[in-house]
């Protein structure tokens, strides 16, 4: 069996329809739930929004867009995955992204909000071993494997 590619949510989605059940819920393989009244974009994100808020970890799913710009001249829209609420580290604000696929879009912005805005954010990547092991160091302060991700909310939970 081949893995198929990952099902996409756009970011920074409201749904104004509280009773639709398959995007409140997830199911038809194309809803993650949300929080916040956010769409979730994934699983994973899905599954980090879940322990955070058990551990009581307050934090919003793409809050706020920002403008990036590339080295190329392009510029871009990136909104936060996850942006944790009055929990700082290095005196600045924190920044979860998880990544499911190491050829997601996502990792360039992720590389020109970090070059543009490192000074206020603090940006950890959650994503399996494989991922981690591909992805440029210049796109995050902090990273963690899927399988510790307990360890990390617990240490944020602090």
């Amino acid at each position: 069996m081949t893995k198929g590619r990952p099902v996409f949510v756009p970011r920074g989605l409201t749904s104004n329809d509280e009773l639709d059940v398959l995007m409140a819920h997830g199911g038809g393989g194309s809803g993650f739930g949300r929080c916040g009244g956010r769409l979730l974009s994934g699983k994973l994100e899905q599954q980090l929004c879940q322990r955070l808020g058990i551990a009581g970890v307050v934090h919003s799913h793409s809050p706020r867009h920002y403008e990036v710009r590339f080295p190329d001249g392009q510029v871009a829209a990136y909104a936060p995955m996850v942006v944790l609420r009055s929990r700082g580290r290095e005196g600045k604000t924190v920044v979860i992204e998880a990544i499911e696929d190491v050829n997601s879009p996502m990792l360039r912005k992720i590389v020109a909000f970090r070059g543009q805005y490192g000074a206020e954010f603090y940006i950890i990547v959650v994503a399996t071993d494989e991922v981690l092991d591909e992805i440029p160091l210049a796109t995050y302060d902090e990273s963690c494997s899927v399988v510790n991700v307990s360890t990390l909310v617990a240490r944020l939970a602090e």
